[in-house]
């Protein structure tokens, strides 16, 4: 049984978009793009967590791994936020057409 992280159980909504398979690399290295919606302490945000490896193609954007705040609303906004994360991380069938438009966000977004 998987356990949630601690960090991730405030959560109302995520998706990985893509992830290293397991079943390929069992010990790693573990890389993933993900969207999700989490409460914060006076609203809700849609954040983009980015660990792409180094030599991945689609680092060409000149975006850096990290975590970008993408939209932040307030409490009363919650479904727009999630709604938000759920566009963002369904915008396209291909998944680097999705990567290189959360790029394209991430771009000016804030970098935790």
């Amino acid at each position: 049984m998987n356990q949630i992280p601690e960090s991730k159980k405030n959560h109302l909504w995520r998706k990985t978009v893509w992830h290293t398979d397991p079943e390929q690399f069992p010990l790693g290295p573990h890389h993933s793009v993900e969207v999700y919606c989490c409460e914060e302490s006076n609203g809700y945000a849609v954040w983009y967590a980015r660990r792409l490896a180094k030599d991945d193609s689609r680092n060409s954007a000149g975006v850096e791994n990290g975590d970008y705040l993408l939209h932040y609303v307030a409490k009363t906004k919650r479904d727009d936020a999630i709604e938000q994360a759920v566009l963002l991380a369904n915008s396209d069938a291909s998944i680097d057409k999705v990567i290189a438009t959360l790029d394209g966000l991430a771009k000016t977004a804030q970098k935790i």
